[in-house]
């Protein structure tokens, strides 16, 4: 019987050579080695790039999520328009709370039990004032269980002037263990980092990122950065971010009572930083052109 640990050095290896081989730089191939979940909307509602499940679904609500199938149909409220996108094509969404739509995260967004870390990355364009309906929107958001209990998403607030915000929270108990009604919970104990002021419009994509790290610590030293086209745009330091997830009820849902442009969904296992960040905003021909290389 051959040794799995020998056959795994040899793929390490061989993966190794075609990426010296594609004309990357050091720094592209950190990138591409790192990338777990890739979705550019250009060939379909699938992802380009998965380490798990690359289908979208579609289920009738949050709650009944269990009821979940495979969606690639254009719809009115979720289609792909060619052209429009950062790079080709782009995900146009006009929903409300229902249906939803999500990726399996499982594999696809890296989850660890202890010293985890990670970053999502994306586009948007849209006037947040004009263009969403009413209610808090959720262009993105991962989770098990609910938005406030072991979560991480960007929302638009429900009133205007919107404020876009990234929210990372852990486990309930830990963040709230007093289970506080919302609008009970001081500003400075939510988890929050909320950007005001005009970032967005639909004339011209911005790119979103936020990278974590120190989760699952057990410890008030968890870590999260924010940024805006490349820039840095605000953090969330020195607090507990336990969350105790089942990675196979982990999940990527898009669009959660959301109107506008949405592409180029990348997300990477560990932490990346500002440089690299800066990185994946001036790539020429997104995540993609990395991968075709």
């Amino acid at each position: 019987m051959k040794n799995p640990v020998f056959i795994y050095l040899i793929f390490l290896f061989l993966f190794a050579s075609v990426l010296n081989c594609t004309g990357l730089s050091d720094s592209e191939q950190s990138l591409v080695q790192s990338l777990t979940f890739f979705a550019s909307f250009d060939h379909g509602h699938h992802a380009d790039f998965s380490a798990g499940d690359s289908s979208l679904y579609i289920a009738p609500s949050w709650s009944r999520r269990a009821e979940a199938v495979p969606f690639d149909v254009q719809a009115t409220h979720f289609q792909i328009l060619k052209a429009e996108g950062r790079y080709g094509n782009a995900l146009w969404i006009d929903n409300s709370y229902t249906p939803v739509y999500f990726y399996k995260g499982n594999n696809n967004f890296f989850y660890s039990n202890s010293e985890w870390e990670g970053t999502v990355s994306f586009w948007l364009r849209l006037t947040p004032d004009d263009d969403l309906h009413d209610g808090f929107s959720d262009p993105i958001q991962l989770t098990t269980r609910a938005w406030n209990d072991g979560a991480l998403f960007v929302d638009f607030t429900d009133e205007s002037p919107r404020i876009f915000r990234f929210a990372f929270f852990p486990d309930r108990e830990i963040w709230d263990p007093e289970f506080r009604e919302w609008d009970d919970v001081p500003i400075e104990e939510r988890p929050m980092i909320d950007l005001t002021g005009n970032i967005f419009t639909r004339d011209e994509w911005v790119h979103v990122a936020f990278t974590f790290r120190n989760f699952n610590t057990g410890k008030a030293n968890g870590s999260v950065r924010g940024y805006i086209n490349g820039e840095f745009a605000g953090s969330l330091d020195n607090r507990e971010q336990t969350y105790s997830w089942e990675p196979d009820e982990i999940a990527i849902w898009l669009g959660y009572n959301y109107r506008g442009f949405f592409d180029e969904l990348a997300i990477f296992d560990r932490a990346l930083s500002t440089e690299e960040i800066r990185i994946l905003y001036l790539l020429n021909h997104g995540v993609g052109g990395l991968l075709e290389k």
